[in-house]
């Protein structure tokens, strides 16, 4: 099986899995138009340099919209669309990528703002009726409105799923067969109510169809107030992928990708096991540190880390502005000084402080 999220396809690791079943509608479910008609106005397009994905607005006073770190992490500008409205100018006001939530707000706030209300995702049952709702990848970039998908829920309690090495543990997640696209990572799993009762996040592909999952609101909402505040947590400023992850290469650039399969071949070959950091936010903890492409971390905290969730482990239990010994191995020249292929390195990655803090650049 493989797990796609925003666009990106990763090898993964079993996840446990609920089995097919046919929808069920309560006697107060709303009708399915019904739904969309109240949904599809709160439901936006996220769009960035590099990727898009959806989100929805959650909090209309303050103008706040939730979605995936995926599809926001790094974007050094973003833009938010509303149904067919122009794209508006956006922010990162708070960002988990070991959550894999993020929080935005507008620049400046449209007026008449629609948001979604939460429910309790504890109640969600096996066979109960859900509507996805996103913009797909291929749409286009203007006048165009949310795409509905209706299905059945699988699995309303799929517990500590790590669906490939190079992506975080998903501590709870609904998994059900309302279609989810690339591009719609971020949006909204709405119950018969059209209550928000999950974060549509991944997609099973290869030989696994018609299996997706959400994060569920009931493990979400209390991450969205923190990241409301303006907090940034687990977030050094890299990007990572498990060295043994088989699409690592297929995350670089084209000219890029025979030079990092051959590297990731020859560290394998040494035994060297661990993350692979493919880049840095300048000015980051993770760039203070001295990291750069192509370096690899083999421990944290003396810690052994060969997948990202064993990383985020490391970072969800340590507290804000704490050192982090890092060990690891050079893969390339860093900095310009001469470094020798498979060398041991150690570094100090100094973790921000807590609290509210200014959107950094992305």
């Amino acid at each position: 099986m493989k797990v796609q999220r925003s666009g990106a396809v990763l090898a993964a690791a079993t996840v446990v899995l609920g089995t097919m079943s046919a929808s069920s509608a309560s006697a107060d479910d709303k009708d399915p138009k019904e739904i969309y008609e109240q949904a599809a106005p709160a439901t936006v397009r996220v769009v960035g340099k590099y990727t898009e994905g959806s989100g929805f607005v959650f909090d209309s006073d303050k103008g706040l919209i939730v979605t995936n770190a995926h599809v926001v992490v790094d974007e050094p500008s973003l833009k938010v669309a509303v149904g067919d409205q122009p794209p508006a100018a956006a922010r990162v006001v708070g960002i988990d990528p070991c959550e894999d939530l993020a929080v935005l707000a507008f620049t400046s706030k449209p007026s008449e703002l629609k948001a979604l209300e939460f429910d309790k995702s504890k109640d969600v049952q096996v066979a109960d009726t859900v509507t996805a709702l996103g913009y797909p990848e291929g749409l286009g970039q203007a006048n165009q409105k949310a795409i509905y998908t209706a299905g059945s829920v699988q699995n309303p309690n799929v517990v500590d799923a790590e669906p490939s090495t190079s992506m975080p543990r998903y501590p709870a997640t609904i998994q059900h067969s309302a279609t989810v696209n690339a591009g719609n990572s971020g949006g909204p799993l709405l119950n018969g109510q059209g209550k928000v009762v999950g974060i549509n996040s991944l997609a099973a592909t290869g030989d696994v169809q018609g299996q997706f999952y959400a994060i569920s609101a009931d493990h979400a909402r209390p991450v969205l107030d923190s990241l409301a505040s303006g907090v940034m947590k687990n977030d050094p400023g890299w990007r990572l992928l498990a060295l043994d992850d088989p699409e690592l290469a297929a995350n670089f650039v084209e000219e890029e990708q025979a030079e990092a399969e051959s590297t990731q071949k020859k560290l394998i070959a040494k035994g060297v096991t661990g993350v692979f950091v493919v880049d840095t936010r300048t000015n980051s903890p993770a760039a203070k540190a001295n990291l750069g492409t192509y370096d690899v971390v083999t421990a944290m905290k003396d810690t052994p880390v060969e997948t990202v969730a064993e990383v985020c482990d490391v970072l969800q239990s340590s507290s804000a502005g704490e050192k982090i010994p890092l060990e690891g191995v050079f893969s390339a020249n860093a900095d310009g000084k001469q470094s020798k292929f498979g060398e041991a390195w150690t570094s100090d990655l100094v973790l921000e402080k807590g609290g509210p803090t200014s959107t950094p650049s992305r």
